[in-house]
């Protein structure tokens, strides 16, 4: 495998942007790539993209050729995936795969979206052998409502505290200041944090991610490329890919799971349920 580097990364702020298509803000990320690596949309060999159900191209999750439509048809192979919240680092291994593998010298990775308002429905099939459908259907536990549960796991098991979930609200507003492509940038404290509004236990509104628009791209080349076209590459260390097991500890939708040791933990809806 041959080492690979990033040598351009471009992004559209991140909103809420009624007037743009998810195309719009991922050519805006891609342009800002390609001029920050110095390498022309020609010399741009394969494409992987990340898309999500709610807005990929076509309805279909083709981000991908909707971006090589919108910069120019040259012919190149298009890789679109979609996998959830790890669809951009996903599309970046591959990327990574094509470059290191000696298929390709100049991989665009690009990757962008637009939310709907709301709470996000895991589940977008009604199947009865659907476990996320089941969940927000019989238990009524929207996204949110999952999420407090694994806090409140993790509070019982590790004496985590609302103080020490607001901190993580607090840094990440403060990691927001200075950069020109967040969504907020401003900083609160942790009294704001806890006096905002409480939207699941111990969840409160500051503490909730924000259904957001944008786009993100970077160019990802080889070695031999990098040193032609950047003085200072930033050399990609590592990049995988992979799932949970049966044996993690995390839980399985309301089922709960056996982690290491044997011992059984059920989430309180499960509790409730049964």
């Amino acid at each position: 495998m041959r080492d690979v580097a990033v040598i351009g990364l471009g992004m559209h702020p991140w909103g809420k942007f009624a007037d743009k298509s998810v195309t719009q803000l991922m050519r805006a990320a891609t342009e800002g790539a390609l001029k920050d690596a110095g390498i022309a949309w020609r010399d741009i060999q394969a494409v992987s993209s990340a898309s999500s159900r709610f807005s990929g191209g076509r309805g279909w999750g083709l981000n991908g050729n909707d971006i090589v439509e919108e910069m120019g048809s040259t012919g190149i192979p298009v890789y679109n995936l979609s996998a959830g919240c790890a669809a951009g680092a996903n599309a970046f291994n591959i990327g990574y795969t094509l470059v290191a593998s000696g298929m390709f010298d100049n991989v665009l990775v690009v990757g962008g979206e637009k939310m709907p308002k709301g709470f996000i429905q895991t589940s977008g099939v009604q199947e009865e052998t659907d476990p996320e459908y089941l969940r927000q259907a019989c238990v009524g536990m929207p996204g949110p409502a999952f999420w407090a549960v694994m806090c409140r796991r993790r509070m019982a098991e590790f004496g985590t505290t609302e103080e020490q979930l607001a901190k993580i609200a607090v840094k990440a507003r403060r990691n927001g200041v200075h950069n020109p492509w967040a969504r907020f940038r401003k900083e609160t404290s942790i009294e704001e944090v806890m006096k905002s509004a409480l939207v699941s236990y111990p969840l409160r509104l500051f503490e909730i991610c924000p259904v957001s628009d944008g786009a993100a791209a970077v160019v990802l080349c080889s070695a031999d490329e990098a040193r032609k076209r950047s003085r200072k590459p930033v050399w990609v260390a590592a990049s995988a890919v992979a799932t949970a097991r049966f044996d993690d500890g995390i839980p399985r939708g309301i089922a709960g799971a056996v982690p290491p040791g044997g011992k059984t933990y059920h989430s309180e809806a499960a509790a409730a349920v049964a």
